[in-house]
């Protein structure tokens, strides 16, 4: 019954194809914004949440009782590592890294590049895998350098680069050589490799292709240590079950402790932020407020397109009332005719909902370039995702 059901809809709807291709289209277009708009807000959520252990990652961050002395997103930097040396139990491993650019060098390639100079704990606190290389002496020399594989693409042609090098300019001009001994795999976007307030956008300085040891940053004339430095960038994993509230008034007590500048002293108060809420949060919370204006924009659109697409159908239910009468002579029950109607409304969302994927797919590149971020694809979403748009369909049908 139900497939004699589906063809008599699918004969109604070839027989007025101007009308169902306007219904249909129209939906679509409405549902493929929403699901535009619903990756993007998807991918901000989903930001960090890749890391190795990360409901115990954090950021140390800086309050000031004047602004005007430092920023927010850098603390001191010897921080982290008191932290670990004076509270093992609080805190289970640091990274602090310092951002920087420089001219880098292959033949004839020359570009302006954004680095990171940081700890070696970088790849075994977050658990960031190498194509090539080994992960656990990846950092230690401190004329390496491990690569992201764009940037070994990018120089090289090819993924497979250890051993090969490439010249740095320091701060002062000078030009040295620096052995790749990492290729990093494939990371989602996340607030440690790409240090801009957690910010997903395209083509900014902060997105680092090339990661240094803690010694190479005295070549670069950087530095991750001291108690009067406060720009580096400071990360913690704490202990499980330690509270951040408790590793706050820790690191509070170190700063009165060990630092030695009366006005960084006086004037700091550290506190930590997860690094699952960091995303949404900084910057005075502009992407979770991002987020939440996109969420009703698209679920405006998508209820505009559903009313839309139910008034038609509604409109043109009066054009079928001799079909309804003859049917019904000939014996049709009403159950029948509700079922019937039923299929046709649900075969147009459906076929609606599989042009919009299409749609999805073809225009993905191009929002993603107006919105000056990456957008995930509709392979990227979990597996729970897959069963949301026939569920839909149903609904609206």
């Amino acid at each position: 019954m139900l497939k004699n059901y589906i063809i008599i809809a699918w004969r109604n709807l070839w027989k007025h194809k101007v009308f169902s291709f306007i219904n249909i289209f129209g939906l679509a277009i409405g549902i493929a914004f929403t699901l535009l708009i619903g990756a993007y807000v998807w991918g901000e959520l989903q930001m960090n949440h890749d890391l190795k252990n990360v409901d115990n990652q954090y950021i140390i961050l800086s309050k000031w009782k004047d602004q005007n002395l430092g920023g927010e997103m850098t603390c001191i930097a010897e921080l982290p590592k008191a932290l670990a040396d004076n509270y093992p139990v609080l805190v289970k491993n640091h990274y602090r890294t310092d951002l920087a650019t420089t001219d880098v060098s292959k033949g004839d390639k020359h570009f302006r590049e954004s680095i990171q100079t940081g700890d070696s704990s970088l790849l075994q606190m977050y658990g960031f895998k190498l194509l090539y290389g080994n992960s656990a002496t990846a950092l230690k020399d401190p004329f390496s350098v491990v690569i992201t594989q764009g940037m070994a693409l990018k120089y090289f042609g090819r993924e497979d680069v250890i051993g090969q090098t490439l010249s740095f300019e320091s701060m002062r001009g000078e030009q040295h050589d620096f052995a790749i001994s990492g290729v990093l795999a494939p990371i989602p976007q996340n607030s440690v490799t790409n240090l801009n307030g957690g910010n997903r956008r395209k083509g900014t300085e902060s997105s680092s292709g090339f990661f240094f040891t803690a010694e190479a940053a005295k070549y670069f004339k950087r530095s991750i240590s001291g108690w009067d430095n406060t720009g580096a960038v400071d990360f913690v994993e704490l202990g499980d079950g330690v509270r951040p509230e408790t590793v706050n008034k820790a690191m509070l007590g170190l700063v009165h402790k060990y630092e030695t500048d009366d006005v960084i002293r006086t004037s700091l108060t550290p506190y930590l932020v997860s690094l699952k809420d960091y995303n949404l949060t900084a910057h005075n919370s502009i992407i979770k407020k991002m987020v939440w204006t996109l969420s009703c924009i698209a679920l405006f659109i998508l209820l505009m397109a559903v009313i839309n697409f139910v008034n038609i159908c509604i409109g043109r239910s009066s054009g079928r009332m001799k079909e309804m009468g003859i049917r019904k002579v000939m014996g049709g029950l009403r159950k029948q005719l509700v079922w019937q109607f039923l299929t046709e409304s649900v075969l147009m969302v459906m076929l609606a909902t599989v042009l919009a994927l299409g749609i999805f797919l073809a225009i993905r590149p191009y929002f993603s370039n107006i919105l000056g971020a990456d957008i995930m694809g509709l392979f990227e979403f979990p597996l729970y995702f897959v069963p949301i748009p026939f569920i839909f369909a149903l609904i609206v049908g």
